[in-house]
């Protein structure tokens, strides 16, 4: 199974965000040896503007964050042509999860995990829940 990790999974794992810290952890963890796990390249630019201008992480600090995540997920990259799918796609309102999706299509993943299911309801790739994630992941094993 391949699948692209939503921000907000890897953001809830790096600001210990409750009620979801634990859910997203045991996403992480399986991609660590259980699935093949993504992240968009452009959430590198995201979660480094929202840690370094928001939370007070040091450029230091991000990058340790992000060699770490380097160590354990592939990064799905988007070339003109991706980009140009996705600023048009309109299925969807706003352009970063439009770019999550084309990231996704453009890898031939299976999957986006997200807490945020909504945004991708006209997705073709699917959405999931850490929740249902977990379940077809154990299922499998």
């Amino acid at each position: 199974m391949k699948v692209l990790i939503d921000t907000n999974i890897l953001l809830d794992v790096i600001l210990l965000r409750e009620p979801h810290l634990e859910l997203s952890k045991r996403v992480l963890q399986c991609c660590l040896s259980l699935v093949d796990g993504y992240i968009a390249v452009h959430t590198f630019s995201n979660m480094f503007y929202i840690l370094h201008e928001t939370e007070d992480f040091s450029i230091e600090e991000c990058r340790d964050v992000f060699n770490k995540f380097l160590y354990v997920f592939d990064v799905a990259s988007l070339d003109k042509s991706d980009m140009i799918a996705a600023a048009n796609n309109e299925a969807f309102d706003d352009l970063e999860d439009s770019m999550q999706h084309q990231s996704s299509i453009a890898c031939k993943l299976d999957y986006i995990v997200t807490r945020n299911i909504d945004d991708f309801v006209n997705a073709t790739v699917p959405a999931i829940t850490p929740e249902k994630f977990l379940k077809l992941v154990h299922a499998a094993i």
